[in-house]
């Protein structure tokens, strides 16, 4: 196992070995003294042709908010660097999580949610996105709520987001 120092921040990362199927892409980072998050990205041809139809913009705008899903329901979620751990991010959180202005952001979420990557739900009286787990799944499973959420998308696709 090698051993890096990231320059900039002091942070000590190692390098390992993971082996996977032939049509999945891995890259985690696990920096020392952090907690870390995993994604799944999902990786099957269907999933793969969705994201084809998204602009760049859309693309690298989703890839910025994924690590902000929370476990099982999909909902973009603070972790108190970005909005409040728990509470659900407004699209003025999401722009400065992606970098981007306040209406690029609006226009690429109003786009992502006509194209059915992102609906919004009420979460204890708050409006909340969730991310369609066609496309991405924190977690293991996906809990019943984030499954009725997106109910039609994916009897339309004919997948189960559970299994990979």
């Amino acid at each position: 196992m090698r051993q890096f120092v990231d320059k900039g921040t002091g942070e000590v990362f190692y390098e390992e070995q993971i082996l996977r199927r032939p049509d999945e892409i891995v890259k985690v980072f696990r920096p020392v003294g952090r907690s870390s998050k995993f994604v799944k990205i999902k990786a099957s041809q269907k999933a793969k042709r969705r994201f084809r139809k998204l602009s760049l913009a859309e693309a690298g705008f989703f890839l910025k908010i994924a690590p902000y899903v929370s476990e099982g329901t999909n909902l973009l979620e603070g972790d108190n660097e970005r909005g409040q751990k728990g509470k659900p991010l407004s699209v003025k959180d999401l722009a400065r999580i992606a970098a981007c202005s306040y209406p690029q952001a609006r226009k690429i979420v109003k786009a992502l949610i006509e194209q059915r990557v992102l609906r919004r739900t009420e979460v204890e009286g708050r409006t909340a996105l969730a991310i369609n787990p066609l496309y991405s799944l924190n977690g293991k499973a996906a809990e019943t709520s984030l499954l009725q959420l997106f109910r039609e998308e994916i009897t339309e696709a004919g997948e189960d987001p559970n299994l990979d």
